[in-house]
C-alpha cells in the first residue's frame, strides 16, 4: 500500500501565486502512486524552493542541488510511512535544513553578489511593454538589489519566506528561531529596504 501524504488548510494566502496546502492535496489526489505523486510536488514546489534557496544563499548550483535533496528526503520519508500534514513547511524546513548544513562543512554561503542578483532578476518574469518602463524598473531592481545587500542572511530569509506565505511561528520554525526574532528579523530588513527606496 503506498503512503499517503496529507495536508492541512493553509488559511493564509499571499497577494501572489502562492500555492497552498489544500491546492497542493488536489494536485497529488490526482495520482496514486507515491513517484507521481513526488513527481507532482517537485513540477510544483521545486521554484520557490530553488528561489528561496538562491535569493539567501546565493549559489546557484548549490541551490540547484539543495531543491533536489530535499525532494529525494520527502520521498524517503513518505515512503517510509510516515505523515506530512503540512508539506510546504516541510519542505521548505528541510531545505533550509540543507542549506545550513552545507554552509557548516563547505561554507558555500557567500553574500549576495551581482552574479546572484542578475540570476534572480532572470527569474523574474519580463512583461515590460515599453523601453521607459524599462529603465523605471532597472533603476528599481537597482535599488531592490543595494537594499538587499544591506540585510542580513537572517533578514533575507525571513522576509522571502514570509512572501512565501508562511506564518511567524513557521518562519521560527524553519529558522529554528523564536516568533519574536522572527519579527524583529523583519521588522529591520523592512526597515533597511524602506530606507534604501527613501520611504
Amino acid at each position: 500500500m503506498i503512503p499517503r501524504l496529507t495536508n492541512r488548510w493553509f488559511s493564509e494566502q499571499s497577494e501572489t501565486s502562492v500555492l497552498t496546502d489544500a491546492e497542493l492535496l488536489i494536485s497529488m489526489t490526482e495520482t496514486n502512486q507515491l513517484e507521481q505523486q513526488i513527481t507532482q510536488l517537485f513540477e510544483t514546489l521545486r521554484q520557490p524552493v530553488y528561489q528561496y534557496l538562491m535569493a539567501v544563499f546565493g549559489n546557484a548550483e548549490e541551490a540547484e542541488d539543495l531543491t533536489q535533496d530535499a525532494f529525494l528526503q520527502l520521498y524517503k520519508t513518505v515512503k517510509s510511512g510516515q505523515t506530512i500534514r503540512n508539506i510546504r513547511f516541510w519542505i521548505f524546513r528541510v531545505a533550509h535544513n540543507l542549506a545550513v548544513n552545507r554552509r557548516k562543512h563547505n561554507q558555500f554561503i557567500a553574500p549576495l553578489d551581482a552574479d546572484s542578483w542578475e540570476v534572480i532578476e532572470s527569474l523574474l518574469t519580463d512583461s515590460r511593454p515599453n523601453p521607459e518602463q524599462n529603465i523605471l524598473l532597472r533603476e528599481k531592481y537597482e535599488r531592490l538589489y543595494l537594499g538587499l545587500k544591506r540585510l542580513s542572511m537572517q533578514e533575507r530569509q525571513a522576509l522571502f519566506l514570509r512572501a512565501e506565505g508562511f506564518r511567524y511561528r513557521e518562519i521560527g520554525e524553519i529558522m529554528s528561531v523564536a516568533t519574536p526574532t522572527v519579527g524583529e528579523f523583519l521588522r529591520r530588513g523592512i526597515k533597511k529596504l524602506s530606507e534604501q527606496n527613501g520611504d
